[in-house]
């Protein structure tokens, strides 16, 4: 037998820290190879650290790196359990063991909430928001991951950090049925749609009637896609980076005179649209206000140091949230390793007002365009 972590030997299971037990007794049949992998002299396992072992043995035991709490409905990486924390973990193990008591109850809601877990309920009240919109049998919609629907359900919820824009409900269903035109994939369907509502929150939306609304969405993203060409190169990473180690990467590449871009063209085009005055230039006009728009997000990660992230529920993706003064920004980790600029702008409004940002960002988040 030997198993080490990190170098250490394990000779035995409470060698182990009681996250990594708990975590380890949720996948399935976990506990079982633990104490077969002690006991067998010719068993040789080596793992960086905890985490690398209980999501190499979800792996290996089950060719996923999904674990299925059926009690719960909840589908997710062992690597996001690891960054629940002790507590919290014990109250998933209760509710997962049959604790159907009303504290308990409550404590896992809140668990969830907490920590951005979807169990089947929430992913299904997308599938229905979807038919409800009218395009629940749009082919982009045909063959969403885990993640896409998590996306999706974020864009129902409007839970985004700078999702100011709503509409009625049949703006929804317009913007809805543009999305579905132009996307090719889960994600873009969710971009293109935020893109059509923040179209059609602008005062003038009202009177242009549905066709002129989208129309205008056509003509608009027809001119500014071509802007965001030069604005998807991005720096890589291995492994599960920790948010130093993110930080270093993303100040690294900055200094290099590089941009961190969008990991899509649909991405910037919505964010741009939300955050800036575009109206309807074209051409070098728009390009200018494209790189206005990339130039005060790269000042502004010059400015801001990554210091904590939220893994998602995959256990590979992650988000870090960014704020100084009036801007914040969010830099997202893909699957792939990928770090991009997910979204840059003002904060909200709040009751409390804080530091002023510098004149420069100011004009170009608020700017009034002109050809």
């Amino acid at each position: 037998m030997s198993i080490s972590v990190a170098g250490r030997p394990i000779p035995q299971p409470s060698s182990l820290s009681d996250l990594c037990r708990l975590v380890l007794a949720f996948v399935d049949g976990g506990q079982e190879w633990l104490a077969w992998a002690l006991a067998s002299p010719s068993a040789r396992y080596d793992f960086d650290d905890e985490t690398m072992l209980v999501s190499q043995v979800q792996q290996g035991l089950h060719a996923s790196a999904w674990t299925l709490l059926p009690t719960l409905s909840l589908m997710v990486s062992p690597v996001k359990l690891m960054t629940l924390g002790l507590a919290d973990l014990r109250v998933l193990a209760r509710a997962e063991g049959g604790d159907a008591s009303t504290v308990t109850a409550s404590q896992k809601q809140r668990v969830l909430a907490d920590h951005g877990l979807l169990v089947q309920s929430d992913l299904a009240a997308v599938d229905t928001w979807l038919a409800g919109l009218g395009v629940g049998g749009a082919a982009v919609c045909q063959a969403m991951s885990l993640n896409d629907r998590v996306a999706v359900g974020e864009l129902m919820r409007g839970s985004l950090p700078d999702s100011t824009v709503s509409g009625d409900a049949a703006t929804e269903a317009e913007a809805a049925a543009f999305a579905v035109q132009q996307a090719r994939t889960p994600s873009e369907f969710v971009d293109y749609m935020r893109f059509y509502q923040a179209l059609a929150a602008q005062p003038d939306a009202t009177s242009l009637g549905a066709q002129g609304r989208h129309d205008r969405a056509v003509q608009r993203m027809q001119a500014l896609l071509p802007c965001f060409f030069g604005a998807l190169d991005c720096p890589q990473v291995t492994g599960l980076p920790s948010p130093g180690a993110v930080a270093q990467a993303v100040s690294a590449w900055l200094t290099t005179g590089r941009r961190i871009g969008f990991a899509r063209l649909s991405e910037g085009l919505q964010q741009l649209v939300m955050h800036t005055a575009y109206r309807d230039e074209a051409g070098a006009a728009a390009q200018r206000i494209v790189d206005l728009y990339l130039a005060s997000a790269q000042s502004f990660l010059a400015s801001a140091r990554v210091r904590h992230g939220r893994m998602g529920q995959d256990g590979a993706t992650c988000l870090y949230p960014l704020e100084v003064g009036q801007q914040q920004a969010q830099l997202q980790l893909g699957a792939n390793g990928v770090i991009s600029l997910r979204s840059y702008g003002l904060v909200p409004a709040r009751p409390a007002t804080p530091p002023p940002p510098s004149a420069a960002a100011t004009d170009v988040l608020q700017m009034e365009t002109q050809s």
